[in-house]
């Protein structure tokens, strides 16, 4: 007895396939890739640490310092601008490490760690030896 599917050839056989069947076998395998894809994301977030910082008071801190130096307005200019590169440089690694950084000011309730001194030696080291206006 002789096979006859195998003696057709093979465009034959995929005109036979139903394309409906093929698109629907290709939105469920797209569903399962991107529902892997989201859990992935979603237990990644769960993993991250939310922290706050009170860049207020940091930045009240440099301005204060910085307003008793008697510098020249353009080399203040010139420190505040650095100064907010190095906070913000500060921030931007923390949230690199794997953190959700929240600005203390904005926090109503909760028990986050505070990681202003954090930031506040990390934008000393950035800048060099910069005036504390906290003694």
């Amino acid at each position: 007895m002789k096979n006859i599917l195998a003696t057709w050839a093979v465009s034959k056989r995929l005109s036979r396939l139903n394309l409906t069947a093929i698109a629907l076998g290709a939105s469920m395998l797209g569903s399962t890739l991107w529902g892997v894809w989201a859990t992935q994301a979603l237990l990644d977030l769960r993993k991250r640490e939310v922290v706050t910082v009170g860049l207020s008071r940091i930045m009240g801190d440099f301005v204060e310092a910085e307003a008793r130096t008697g510098r020249p307005p353009e080399e203040t200019k010139q420190r505040v601008q650095a100064y907010l590169q190095a906070v913000e440089a500060s921030v931007q690694r923390l949230a690199r490490d794997g953190r959700t950084v929240l600005v203390a000011e904005a926090v109503v309730a909760g028990s986050t760690p505070d990681l202003t001194e954090t930031v506040r030696v990390d934008v000393e080291r950035r800048m060099g030896a910069i005036p504390d206006a906290r003694r």
